[in-house]
């Protein structure tokens, strides 16, 4: 786990995306990508997720979001089936030290979270994240993605859940014309 602020972090990733540029080589922004998220953490996006606490979040990578709420004082459950520090081969995550303490654990350990916010952070296209409400019964549920272009989309989420609000997010390997976002759902009356 890295020990430097907040501030620091945020400055110095700030200042990564702008040497690199919106026109930088992939692997740059992969390796970024690999080491801190594939989506920056900009202070609304944290304000939000802040005020939903506490939270629950699944396919967390290296903990880099769950690091950045932890110091704005959320409460966040981290699990990621394969953290990039462990024995166990993360094929979004090169090895790496996580950020903050994660543990392993996929999205059938949301049956035990129904009092949390599950919290999603570009959860890849061809995973099983996807299935996630089919163990979740909270009833708020915070996504980032791109609407299904290189993120999954959560089976039942139009279903069962009302948009309560949409915040835009930076991928860093956004689809060319395609917009990231945050959305908060909220679960509809039955």
């Amino acid at each position: 786990m890295e020990d430097d602020s907040s501030e620091q972090l945020e400055g110095r990733f700030g200042q990564l995306l702008a040497e690199i540029g919106d026109d930088a080589p992939s692997d740059a922004l992969t390796n970024l990508a690999q080491r801190y998220s594939y989506v920056f953490p900009d202070d609304r996006s944290l304000a939000t997720l802040a005020e939903l606490g506490p939270l629950v979040e699944i396919g967390a990578g290296t903990g880099y979001w769950a690091f950045r709420l932890r110091a704005l004082g959320v409460d966040i459950m981290a699990f990621d089936q394969a953290p990039p520090d462990g024995p166990q081969p993360n094929r979004y995550h090169a090895t790496t030290p996580i950020w903050t303490d994660l543990s392993a654990g996929d999205q059938t350990l949301l049956t035990r979270y129904s009092d949390r916010t599950l919290f999603l952070c570009w959860a890849p296209l061809f995973s099983s994240l996807g299935d996630c409400l089919t163990y979740y019964s909270g009833n708020i549920v915070a996504v980032i993605g791109d609407g299904g272009h290189r993120t999954t989309r959560l089976s039942g989420l139009n279903e069962r859940f009302t948009r309560m609000a949409v915040v835009p997010v930076r991928a860093l390997e956004p689809l060319p014309g395609v917009t990231a976002t945050l959305s908060i759902w909220r679960r509809a009356p039955r």
